[in-house]
């Protein structure tokens, strides 16, 4: 008896939606098994993190003769909260919802279930055994609650739910971790007008140094205090305060939120049942995304890392090639770029530099050259009042480029032109000449780029020679 589908997805993710929409599309019979949907409480985020941002435009606006203003009146928290939640209904009610997936073919089935071992493979849900040639694991994941003493019953917000019911102002919040969306919410709520502490070993331990240093530095003049280097050992909720020992400080604080890494929900899949492997930080899986059960693909937010909707996408579209095709197509992590979104923004694709040194040791000065350019250079930058950052661009010395960091206004819109020259293996001189509408913040991107042919000179100093050679002949 041939199985029911195709691709049966074990969902709760845009990642999962994504792929059920697309095999839908290729014609292929497919399941997309999701449980109760509680919104996108990551768009939510992002939505506020972006009043946060207007809200510090407002503040700024006499240096652009802009006065007469109450620029400085709170935010008002019902308005904020009821235009993230309007943005959050539309997205969630446009293409991917489940309603059009339905219509588009998709078996939709919401509720939670279990992989069955016998009499055949099968995802178990709602009394139902759906049988497929291949699944997708594409569940969502959630915040691991560091084992701290006190934490756990002191009850921590996280970066999604804060917003749920934010403290009044005036108030103290305390942020453990560096999370990428801890970082925005610690810059969001210090422009709201809270009192913010932030507390992590290393801030952006895996990022450009240079860039880190930047980021801090930033964070701190608008008012985020950072402790860098400090354990906490004890949360205590006294009253209606919490307590946190951080070191060898006391801090009092209206709210604690945990902003650590993410743990996949995995748990109440019996992957066991499946012979799929996987530990708490997630699922290993091989280049073409298989896991240890060849019929069974993960992506996404189950693999672990940062829960990125991008990379988890990525991922999905070469495990549904894979699992509804031949399974040929490979990962290329290279070519991703990906951003956090404070201000200045930062962005990244390719090896970092420190990556970079390692791989070519002694040989890092002869056979790589990395050109930087500020922001102070860009004329949108001066225009907006935005000139804090850099683009820097770490290039072989055959002009193949291998990775860039980006700290500065605007700049997850301008690192997928970096990432797709790396993804077509462009030389650098193809950015360096593409012809860009001035003023904009892309500029960047190609300044930096042109000072390719100055360093790429002080490398060559022969061809320089001649060149020089052939310009006195020529006059």
């Amino acid at each position: 008896m041939p199985p029911d589908y195709n691709l049966v997805i074990i969902g709760g993710t845009a990642a999962a939606r994504y792929a059920a929409l697309t095999a839908s599309r290729l014609k292929a019979r497919v399941a997309l098994v999701e449980p109760e949907f509680l919104g996108n409480q990551t768009l939510r985020h992002q939505t506020l993190v972006h009043v946060g941002r207007v809200a510090r435009q407002m503040r700024q606006a006499e240096q652009w003769g802009l006065s007469g203003g109450n620029f400085d009146a709170p935010v008002q928290w019902s308005a904020s909260l009821q235009w993230a939640q309007w943005v959050t209904e539309v997205q969630d009610e446009g293409e991917r919802s489940l309603p059009i997936l339905a219509a588009s073919g998709v078996d939709v089935i919401v509720g939670t279930g279990e992989f069955i071992r016998r009499p055949h493979l099968a995802f178990g849900v709602n009394g139902r055994s759906l049988r497929s040639r291949s699944y997708l694991i594409a569940t969502a994941s959630c915040p691991v609650i560091p084992k701290i003493d006190g934490l756990a019953t002191a009850q921590p917000c996280t970066p999604e739910t804060f917003w749920v019911t934010p403290p009044p102002l005036p108030a103290h919040i305390v942020i453990l971790g560096g999370a990428p969306s801890g970082l925005e919410l610690a810059q969001t709520l210090v422009r709201f007008g809270y009192q913010v502490t932030l507390i992590v070993k290393t801030l952006l331990p895996h990022e450009d140094t240079e860039v880190a240093h930047l980021m801090q530095a930033h964070l701190e003049s608008e008012g985020v205090q950072i402790l860098s280097q400090t354990q906490v050992t004890q949360v205590k909720q006294l009253d209606h305060k919490k307590w946190v020992q951080a070191g060898d400080r006391v801090l009092e604080a209206d709210e604690v939120i945990v902003a650590t890494r993410q743990q996949p929900q995995l748990d109440s899949l019996n992957l066991e049942a499946a012979g799929v492997k996987f530990t708490a930080k997630g699922i290993p899986v091989n280049n073409r995304l298989q896991t240890s059960n060849s019929r069974i693909y993960a992506c996404g937010e189950a693999l672990g890392g940062y829960p990125f909707p991008h990379l988890g996408q990525y991922e999905a579209a070469i495990a549904l090639k894979n699992a509804l095709f031949f399974p040929s197509t490979k990962t290329d992590y290279r070519t991703i770029p990906w951003a956090i979104f404070t201000d200045p923004e930062l962005a990244r694709v390719g090896l970092t530099e420190v990556q970079v040194i390692q791989q070519f040791g002694d040989q890092f000065d002869k056979n790589v050259i990395v050109l930087r350019q500020t922001f102070k250079t860009l004329a949108k930058a001066q225009i907006c009042g935005a000139t804090t950052g850099f683009c820097k661009l770490i290039v072989h010395r055959n002009g193949r480029i291998l990775g860039a960091h980006l700290i500065g206004a605007n700049v997850s819109e301008i690192v997928g032109a970096i990432a797709l020259a790396i993804r077509q293996n462009l030389h650098i001189k193809a950015l360096a000449t593409l012809p860009t509408i001035s003023p904009t913040w892309s500029e960047i991107v190609q300044q930096t780029a042109m000072e390719w042919e100055r360093k790429w000179g002080d490398h060559h100093p022969f061809q320089q020679n001649l060149l020089e050679s052939w310009f006195n002949f020529r006059r």
